[in-house]
This record gives C-alpha cells, sequence and structure tokens, in this order.
C-alpha cells in the first residue's frame, strides 16, 4: 500500500503539481476528471451488459448504430462549438467580459437556428427512410424503430443547444465541472435501466433505451444551464441584444475549419458500426463496441489529462509562454509511453476480462483486440500535438489532411473488412490507416509553431 502511495505521489508531483496558476488549475481539474470520468466509464461498463440484456444482442447492436448515427448530427454545429471554445478562451484571457458575452450569445443563436432546422429534417427522414434496412433489421421492428428516433431526434435537437454550457465550462478552464454534467446523466441513465431491467419494463424495447439515455442528458443541460448562468456566468449568459454578426463571423471563419475536421471524425470513428452492420450484421456490432471499450480505457485516462490543456495552451500562447508550452508537451508525450505500456498489459489480458465482463453473450477475435490496441495508440498520440495546434488555431494543414481521409477512409475499410475478408478488424484497420497521416505530420508542425518557423500552410 505505501508503495502504491509513493508512485502516485512521484506521479502527481512529476506531471501535475505546480506553483504557476494556470498550473495549479490543470492539477485540479486533472484530478477532478480523473474521479468524474471514472465514475462514468466505471458506470458505463456496468450499463453496457445491462443494456444488452435488457434489448438482445441483435437490438443492442440496433441502438449502437443509430447511437452512432446521432453523433454524426452532434458535429452539426459547423464548429462553432469549438470556435466558441478558442474565442472566449481568448477573451477570458483578456478580462474583455463584454466580447465574451457577445461570442456566447452569437453562438447560442446561430446554433438555435441549426438545430431546429436539423430536427425538421430528421424527423421527416424518420418517416421516409427504411430505416429498418438502413439499420439491417426486420421490418418488423419498423414501428419500434421509428418511434425510438422521433423521442430520440426531439430531445437530441434540445441538447444540442444546450451543451454549449459544456463549452463556457472548458473555456473557462473548468473541464471537471463540464464531465460532471456527464457523469451525474450516465448515473441517471444507468439506473434507469437497471430499473426497468428489474422490473421488466417495457422488456426489449429500444423506446425504453432511447427514452432514459436522451432525457438524462437534457434533464442534466436544463438543470445546469439555468444555475450557472444565473450565478457565476451571469455577465455572459447569452441575450439577444449582444447578438453581433461582424463578430459571428469572426466566430464561423474558425469553426467552418473545424467543421470539416469535425466531418472527417465523423466519417472515421460514427460510420464503423454501419459499415459491420451492412456487412456482418447487427450482431457483430457487439464485439467490435466491447473490444472498442475496452481499449478505450487507455485514451479515456490519457484525455482526462489532456483534455485540460486546450484552453490552456490557447490562453499561453496568447501571453507567449513558449516554455511552458514545451514542458507541457513533453510531460504529455512521456505520459503516452506510459499509456502504451498499460495497452499492452491489458491486451495481454483482454481474453480473461472479456470472459469475466462480458460472459459467454460475446466473443471478441484476438486479433480485432491487437487492431484496437494500435487504433488508440495512434490516435492518443496524434492527440497530444492536435490539441496544441487546435488550442492556437493554426488548422489547415489539419483541414486539408481531413478531406483526404473523408474522401478514402469508407472506401479502405470497405475494402479491408470485405475484399480481404477481415470484417470488422479491417473497419478498424481502415481507420488506422488514416491516421497515420496525422501520426507523422502533426509533431513536425508543432515544432514548427513553437519554434517560430512556421510558414504557410503550417501557420494557418
Amino acid at each position: 500500500m505505501t508503495q502504491k502511495k509513493n508512485l502516485l505521489n512521484t506521479l502527481q508531483k512529476r506531471f501535475f503539481k505546480s506553483n504557476t496558476k494556470r498550473g495549479e488549475g490543470l492539477r485540479k481539474n486533472i484530478m477532478g476528471l480523473l474521479a468524474l470520468r471514472g465514475v462514468a466509464v466505471g458506470i458505463s461498463y456496468l450499463r453496457f451488459p445491462v443494456t444488452l440484456r435488457f434489448l438482445g444482442a441483435e437490438l443492442h447492436g440496433v441502438w449502437l448504430t443509430v447511437g452512432g448515427i446521432i453523433n454524426w448530427f452532434g458535429f452539426f454545429n459547423v464548429g462553432l462549438g469549438t470556435g466558441l471554445r478558442n474565442k472566449l478562451a481568448e477573451a477570458l484571457a483578456r478580462k474583455d467580459t463584454k466580447l465574451a458575452r457577445i461570442y456566447v450569445s452569437s453562438t447560442y443563436a446561430i446554433i438555435s437556428i441549426i438545430s431546429f432546422i436539423m430536427l425538421v429534417m430528421l424527423i421527416i427522414s424518420a418517416f421516409t427512410l427504411d430505416w429498418p434496412k438502413i439499420v439491417a433489421v426486420s421490418e418488423s421492428y419498423e414501428g419500434m424503430l421509428v418511434a425510438t428516433l422521433l423521442i430520440v431526434f426531439t430531445f437530441f435537437a434540445f441538447r444540442f443547444v444546450l451543451k454549449l454550457i459544456g463549452i463556457v465550462l472548458v473555456a473557462d478552464q473548468r473541464p471537471a465541472l463540464s464531465q460532471m454534467l456527464q457523469t451525474i446523466s450516465s448515473v441517471i441513465f444507468f439506473i434507469g435501466i437497471w430499473l426497468a431491467l428489474k422490473y421488466r419494463i417495457m422488456y426489449g424495447n429500444l423506446v425504453v433505451v432511447g427514452v432514459l439515455s436522451s432525457g438524462s442528458v437534457l434533464l442534466v443541460l436544463v438543470v445546469a444551464s439555468v444555475i450557472l448562468f444565473s450565478g457565476r456566468y451571469k455577465n455572459i449568459r447569452p441575450s439577444i441584444k449582444y447578438i453581433d454578426l461582424h463578430e459571428f463571423k469572426s466566430l464561423a471563419s474558425v469553426g467552418i475549419q473545424f467543421f470539416v475536421v469535425q466531418i472527417s471524425v465523423i466519417i472515421m470513428f460514427s460510420t464503423d458500426n454501419i459499415i459491420i452492420s451492412q456487412i456482418s450484421g447487427p450482431s457483430d456490432v457487439v464485439p467490435y463496441n466491447v473490444a472498442r471499450k475496452y481499449f478505450g480505457i487507455t485514451e479515456m485516462l490519457f484525455m482526462i489529462v489532456l483534455e485540460p490543456f486546450w484552453s490552456a495552451f490557447t490562453q499561453a500562447f496568447v501571453k507567449k509562454e513558449f516554455r511552458w508550452i514545451r514542458k507541457s508537451i513533453n510531460k504529455l508525450v512521456v505520459l503516452w509511453g506510459i499509456s502504451v505500456g498499460v495497452s499492452l498489459i491489458m491486451l495481454a489480458l483482454s481474453g480473461w476480462v472479456y470472459r469475466i465482463w462480458i460472459g459467454e453473450l460475446v466473443v471478441v477475435p484476438v486479433r480485432l483486440s491487437v487492431l484496437m490496441m494500435l487504433f488508440f495508440t495512434i490516435k492518443t498520440w496524434n492527440n497530444v500535438f492536435v490539441y496544441l495546434i487546435n488550442g492556437v488555431g493554426k488548422i489547415r494543414l489539419q483541414l486539408y489532411m481531413s478531406i483526404v481521409i473523408a474522401l478514402i477512409n469508407i472506401p479502405l475499410s470497405v475494402f479491408f473488412a470485405k475484399n480481404l475478408g477481415m470484417g470488422s478488424g479491417g473497419v478498424i484497420l481502415g481507420t488506422i490507416a488514416c491516421l497515420a497521416f496525422g501520426a507523422v505530420l502533426h509533431p513536425i508542425q508543432y515544432k514548427k509553431i513553437i519554434n517560430g518557423t512556421a510558414r504557410g500552410i503550417w501557420n494557418k
């Protein structure tokens, strides 16, 4: 026990402890994120088998696919959420409250308009598209599927606007509070689905899962928005009279570039379930997601440390604190190396963990586990440098890479999965191939930016 405590103290001192105000803020946020996200992830891992038992393998695969589709639309804020994150962080660093309120008000206004348009389109799609065919299930599920989609789409439209409160918290370097909202939602969802399974409430019905999943998030966001904009953020709460189209252009110029990058992210990370469902059937989506959840633990832990750095990098770059940025990146690279070692241990134990966690309900091929581990290893490596690049808004190179990736990701995934007969493993291999571009180019761009030698596309 003493050795474990000493190890934790050493890690905290080496990576998190700082005498500066920014460093102390990062340390507190990292520790808060570690606790809160640990609870959220623990709940999600407990919820996974409960939901699987409630719905069965086929309908659970359908739910995962529907969730992936919803995640696509989560990026359709035209990058304004990310633009707000950067611009608001800059305004708060300069203590310009009026400009901060203009940014917040303008973003809420345009996101509300986008949300309304999107809701109309989604409702029309629920009645006009052949959803059983899209998710590859029997026509007998059509009524249940349409009802679920209408509920999820409606809740999502409101959530689309209200989740901006999380962006405000992150821009103010309070990501732990943003995570708290997600954790509370996860707890409510878990309690709901556990009670539904225990008392057989509409057993095996997608509608129940849709209401619990979407409703829990919406409820928490409504309460949080009222509390925060009535208290701490009263001076920057959205107001019609602070909507400024001139400043909106500033937000949009950054946001549209982030939007294109996000489209690429959608294609890489949210189409996998549909591709697998179409090639191998919805049941094959489940082992893919089991492996993804398991090896995603390393990314989750790594992102807990990385999350507070985005806005911190923005403020440090504005204040030209380049020495602090270099030291921070070096520490993050060391932590990435540690995460790789943890991933290898997880790979060795994966078969045993799957049996304890899921039992005989799902079989995960070893090849899929290896590829999933490699996927998260490359993804976290990229994020070390992407968070700095995004924080300072130099994303033109990333924009062009994203366009290339958007064009080749799905064909590559289908080729590996279908033509080479690799199934779900081929789908993730296609994504790995796309991530390889950034694994080389992002570190090069970081060095050019921080050394003051970035020119042309490297500095845009």
